[in-house]
């Protein structure tokens, strides 16, 4: 995908997201699509893919479970048990059909990373694992542990991978809420990516 392809795009993902989402979500997703792109400068991938992905992994996150469910029946992926028990946890899978089918994005990398971002996956690549990092620890996340924000953010791309996914999974266990199979087997993938 050249570079004026994607700036136009992001163009028109970033005009839907501004009319579909109410502004504190829209205002995330820019903060994610900013923290993606820096990531991606940083570890040598193409900062425009970094800003796709983030401004546009939550283009589906108000919508309806019936709306939901009728977009991912497109991906021909089947539904976990976490995702049937609640369908609003589909939104990047929706959002990966949505940039497909209705803005031409044809690029694997963006679509799995915003596939994944809200459990991950094991495999995932380089961008996959900065859009899952970006939206877990961008700077407007109230409450999050700035001194562990800043180790996060010194780490390499698979270390700093490792340290989200972690304290994601604390996060939710103190909470009382499911972990999915997803975000377990991507740390154990991660975990063998660091050791390597």
């Amino acid at each position: 995908m050249n570079g004026e392809s994607l700036v136009l795009k992001i163009s028109k993902v970033d005009q839907y997201a501004r009319g579909a989402l109410p502004l504190p979500r829209y205002e995330h997703s820019v903060r994610v699509a900013e923290l993606s792109r820096e990531l991606c400068g940083r570890f040598g991938m193409d900062p425009e893919a970094g800003y796709l992905a983030g401004i546009a992994h939550d283009i589906c996150k108000p919508g309806k479970d019936r709306w939901l469910l009728s977009l991912v029946a497109r991906d021909g992926m089947p539904l976990a048990e976490i995702e049937r028990a609640k369908p609003a946890l589909l939104h990047g899978r929706a959002a990966a059909v949505m940039l497909s089918s209705d803005f031409g994005v044809s690029d694997q990398s963006i679509l799995d990373a915003v596939r994944h971002h809200t459990f991950g996956a094991p495999g995932l690549d380089g961008l996959g694992m900065i859009l899952f990092v970006a939206d877990k620890i961008e700077p407007g996340r109230e409450g999050y542990d700035e001194a562990l924000r800043k180790k996060i953010l010194s780490s390499a791309l698979p270390e700093m991978t490792r340290l989200v996914l972690e304290d994601n999974i604390r996060y939710l266990e103190r909470r009382g809420k499911t972990v999915s199979m997803a975000t377990l087997a991507m740390l154990e993938d991660v975990e063998g990516r660091s050791l390597s």
